[in-house]
């Protein structure tokens, strides 16, 4: 479970999840609340009540509590595992940065510079 690129950072995040493929209506997207166990600038280990199985592709809404921020970002599933008394998964999710500036932001959390997240990103 070792694999990440990318140091990572303990912290429990609440997290949205959007899966669009999950719901019976196409135009009325799940949406799962989550968690972040650790972090890192290249994806998550998420806890959730779903499991999503590896390569699906999921929106996912970070709120940083620390900062007072949001990050939104897509992220393909590269792992999942259910938890102990199987009411959880985790899930391993590799974000899928659209624009430079959503790196910078995340650099900026874990390194405290002073860069503001931006609040749309897909």
């Amino acid at each position: 479970m070792d694999n990440r690129k990318d140091k990572r950072f303990d912290e429990r995040n609440d997290v949205l999840i959007q899966d669009t493929l999950l719901g019976w209506d196409p135009g009325a997207p799940i949406r799962i609340n989550a968690h972040t166990y650790d972090i890192s600038v290249s994806g998550a280990r998420i806890s959730c009540k779903a499991g999503f199985p590896a390569g699906t592709v999921l929106h996912i809404l970070i709120y940083f509590k620390k900062a007072g921020q949001a990050l939104s970002v897509d992220g393909e599933v590269k792992w999942s595992r259910r938890c102990k008394g199987g009411r959880r998964s985790e899930i391993g999710v590799e974000f899928l940065h659209a624009i430079p500036e959503t790196i910078g932001a995340l650099i900026g959390h874990f390194y405290g510079k002073e860069i503001r997240i931006p609040s749309s990103v897909s």
